[in-house]
């Protein structure tokens, strides 16, 4: 049995498929994970914005092969967890399906929930990584939100290089801030978040 995450962004071809590949490059392959990414307005067939893809490989993921598509119900509904880059995403995604709610955060969101519970035993089964989802989504209940700058991944769509930067390390350090919070042993260094 495979638990899935699902990354979301705008076009599917700057935030989520860079998250999607540093989670991919920062778990071990090994385990019963398997990834996608997909945009609420997806630029189908389109691969990453090139200075989005000049970001990932500094950050140590690999950018090739990558097809941007649109989020769909099948998506949504074979996802276990979907970390989004901003709230409005979040909000798509529990419009398209509300069954969803329980297992949709901002990829910050969701680091930040999670942050303090501790690894699970490795390696985890897929099972025990839909209950630590399960865990997550009950701190959420429990605490205030925050503000949308704490949970949202600005977009380096057409922005300078620099800015392209901020926005890889930024989504670098909640990917890192996710993999702990699913109770994941992460491969390569964490990366300290940056305001973008």
């Amino acid at each position: 049995m495979t638990f899935i995450v699902l990354f979301v962004c705008t076009g599917n071809i700057c935030r989520s498929p860079m998250a999607e590949r540093l989670f991919e490059a920062r778990t071990d392959p090994a385990l019963p994970l398997r990834t996608a990414s997909a945009g609420t307005n997806g630029l189908t067939g389109w691969g990453m914005d090139a200075p989005s893809a000049l970001v990932l490989r500094e950050l140590g993921g690999d950018a090739e092969g990558h097809d941007a598509q649109r989020l769909d119900g099948r998506l949504i509904a074979d996802a276990d967890l979907i970390l989004t880059a901003e709230i409005a995403h979040r909000d798509a995604v529990t419009r398209a399906d509300r069954r969803a709610r329980g297992r949709t955060f901002t990829l910050r969101e969701f680091g930040r929930l999670g942050a303090g519970l501790g690894p699970l035993p490795h390696p985890p089964s897929a099972d025990d990584l839909r209950a630590r989802v399960a865990e997550v989504a009950a701190h959420r209940a429990a605490l205030p939100p925050a503000a949308p700058k704490m949970d949202n991944i600005a977009d380096p769509y057409g922005a300078a290089l620099d800015f392209v930067r901020a926005c890889g390390r930024q989504t670098a350090a909640a990917v890192d801030a996710s993999i702990d919070a699913l109770g994941l042993q992460r491969v390569g260094a964490p990366v300290r978040d940056v305001p973008a």
